[in-house]
């Protein structure tokens, strides 16, 4: 919850970085017209400052914009591009024959499965599955959220297993496979004082 926060914050950052950046650039090189470049917009000292720099002014509105664009677009397809570049898994076909009767397994339904697998193992409060690159080749990430009671040592031979379960479904099995543990906060009854 808190990840998914930071991106939409750091989207709407992007995005406004983005469009200032963009309309600064657009008033810089006269985009608006020349009213909308005559009419003040800042206080008569700006003004002034403004009127003497002559083209330099511009030239530095327009620095200034381009290099805001630049910002803002970094910054959104950071968001757009979160997974270092790897694309999702798309649905897989069985047999991928293209004869009549194949079956076809969406991948997001897969993640799903997978989530609601592995939140069945003891103490497991929430898992979010993420499935990347093309079928064989599969890589997983998984962020599981769990309690104070977890076991700890026994944790991975229960992911093993859930693992073990995909492979008998699609007839593979995710490489590397990254799981990521959060703890949730501890009971009011067990919380240290």
């Amino acid at each position: 919850m808190i990840d998914r926060r930071n991106r939409r914050s750091l989207a709407l950052i992007g995005f406004l970085l983005l469009v200032g950046g963009g309309l600064s650039a657009a008033l810089g090189a006269g985009g608006f017209g020349k009213a909308r470049a005559h009419r003040d917009v800042f206080d008569r000292t700006v003004v002034r400052w403004w009127n003497e720099g002559g083209w330099e002014s511009f030239a530095v509105v327009t620095a200034i914009g381009v290099v805001l664009l630049v910002i803002g677009v970094v910054l959104v397809m950071r968001q757009v591009h979160r997974n270092d570049g790897r694309n999702r898994t798309p649905d897989v076909t069985f047999p991928s024959t293209g004869t009549p009767g194949e079956t076809t397994l969406r991948s997001p339904a897969l993640s799903h499965n997978l989530e609601t697998d592995l939140e069945a193992i003891a103490d497991v409060n929430k898992a979010m599955v993420g499935l990347f690159g093309r079928y064989p080749s599969i890589e997983m990430r998984a962020v599981l959220t769990v309690g104070d009671h977890v076991d700890l040592d026994g944790l991975p031979a229960c992911v093993d297993g859930v693992l073990a379960r995909m492979k008998t479904t699609t007839g593979v099995r995710p490489d590397p496979v990254q799981v990521t543990l959060r703890f949730k906060a501890a009971d009011a009854e067990r919380r240290l004082s």
